[in-house]
């Protein structure tokens, strides 16, 4: 695995489009590196919510890394977004607040190309 330091694009335009609130529930469909999903636990407060998506299992992997001090928020989920609605409806959720969707590929990605396609 490569290791190269996480720059998330376009954080803060992203993190206030979205505006995010204390202690509501969350989606980070593309949890990559972790950036946003990041910004956006510090915004929710210990009581949010956050539910993290990615295909990419090392992905998941460096996020539960990075997100340590927020386990207890945050649903690590490996799948493709496309089943979004299928995984809210299986952790009973039936609502959110907010949904973030980051489609660039990630640096991770394109040096590790092998191991992600």
């Amino acid at each position: 695995m490569t290791e190269v330091e996480h720059v998330p694009v376009m954080l803060k335009e992203a993190v206030e489009f979205l505006a995010p609130r204390e202690g509501g529930t969350y989606v980070d469909c593309t949890l990559g590196g972790s950036g946003h999903a990041k910004e956006i636990l510090n915004l929710i407060g210990p009581t949010g919510r956050l539910i993290g998506l990615d295909k990419d299992e090392i992905a998941i992997r460096r996020a539960k890394e990075v997100l340590a001090p927020y386990l207890e928020q945050v649903v690590f989920i490996h799948s493709d977004f496309r089943r979004i609605a299928d995984l809210l409806k299986e952790l009973q959720i039936s609502e959110v607040d907010g949904i973030l969707f980051d489609l660039g590929v990630s640096s991770y990605q394109v040096l590790d190309a092998g191991a992600w396609f």
